[in-house]
């Protein structure tokens, strides 16, 4: 018998112990103390909290800067309509679709608030760069073929262009003078802007000059004081920033071409022939020729109202691209054709 007990004992052990650890096995878990929560939850967001945290800030901060570019892109592309428009209604020779189809730059207003507006031509990547050219046509007002033939210029330019220069153009940088009712040389203030650019001869010669040799001539007026006026000083930062190799300024109606600065200069630009005429105080030729020692080629055309003949336009261009190519080329031979700049 009692080797029976010794023999069950185990077993009775075993059936005793069953039921405890089915009790261990369902007793729930703690629950998460409230530190416990605040490790694993999300909290949810404040909205007054929200409105300042530095990420919405920085989206929202992003958002209204681009609204504010979205703005000025209206804004400029409205000022270039507008001048396009009236390019187009003043000028025979350029319409309002030639004026449109050259999409030009706004890149600052006048002083009675014309665009100032420009075409760029970059240098194209893979292809020789020789240098920077700053093309101005329209400084006076009055010289409407001044601003015709750069706009047929730049349509040259358009089929033509591969990145031989880098190339500014400026059709008009006096709009207010050609878009009055009755154009004058001279900027809404009356100010001649090419006896207004800061020449070191300015403060002491420009206004003498003035007076003594021109007897107060309303057309030469250099201004009070030099670069007074809006559209002199657009002119000089763009010289500053750009930084040109060569500056090409288009007037009229001397018919000859003129030249201030370092040599050689162009001895001929289609039926047009070298005959300097001298700088003045305050002018362009000697601000950029004589100050900065840069080449500046002014062209004067034959007729203030009467654009060239096409062949003309294209004579002129091509013997351009060609002085400016062979001032600017080093040790290279470059063979060009006509109107293209490579």
């Amino acid at each position: 018998m009692k080797e029976m007990v010794r023999a069950v004992r185990p077993l009775l052990s075993l059936l005793l112990l069953l039921p405890l650890a089915a009790c261990v096995m369902q007793v729930p878990e703690p629950s998460p103390s409230k530190e416990q929560k605040s490790l694993t939850e999300t909290p949810a967001v404040n909205p007054e909290v929200a409105a300042t945290h530095p990420v919405i800030e920085i989206e929202q901060m992003a958002k209204a800067k681009q609204a504010e570019e979205s703005a000025k892109e209206i804004k400029a592309a409205s000022a270039i309509n507008k001048l396009c428009q009236a390019i187009g209604r003043k000028l025979g020779s350029v319409s309002i679709e030639d004026c449109v189809r050259e999409q030009l730059i706004h890149s600052g207003y006048s002083t009675e608030g014309q665009s100032i507006a420009y075409r760029e031509y970059l240098p194209v990547e893979g292809h020789q760069n020789l240098g920077k050219v700053l093309v101005l046509g329209g400084i006076h007002g009055d010289e409407f073929s001044s601003v015709s033939v750069v706009f047929k210029w730049l349509k040259i330019l358009d089929r033509f262009h591969n990145g031989l220069f880098h190339w500014i153009i400026v059709p008009t940088v006096n709009p207010d003078g050609l878009l009055r009712s009755k154009s004058q040389r001279q900027n809404s203030n009356g100010i001649d802007l090419n006896r207004n650019f800061p020449t070191e001869d300015w403060s002491e010669n420009a206004v003498a000059h003035w007076e003594q040799k021109t007897d107060r001539n309303p057309r030469k007026n250099p201004g009070n004081a030099p670069a007074s006026e809006i559209e002199t000083q657009w002119i000089v930062n763009q010289i500053d920033s750009f930084q040109p190799d060569v500056i090409i300024s288009v007037h009229a109606p001397y018919q000859l071409v003129d030249y201030d600065g370092p040599p050689t200069a162009p001895e001929s630009l289609g039926s047009l022939y070298l005959r300097k005429l001298g700088v003045y105080p305050g002018s362009l030729g000697n601000y950029v020729g004589i100050d900065r020692n840069k080449p500046l080629v002014t062209v004067e055309l034959k007729f203030s109202g009467i654009m060239p003949g096409q062949a003309e336009i294209d004579t002129m261009w091509n013997d351009l691209v060609q002085w400016v190519r062979a001032q600017l080329q080093s040790d290279q031979t470059i063979v060009g054709r006509l109107f293209d700049e490579d």
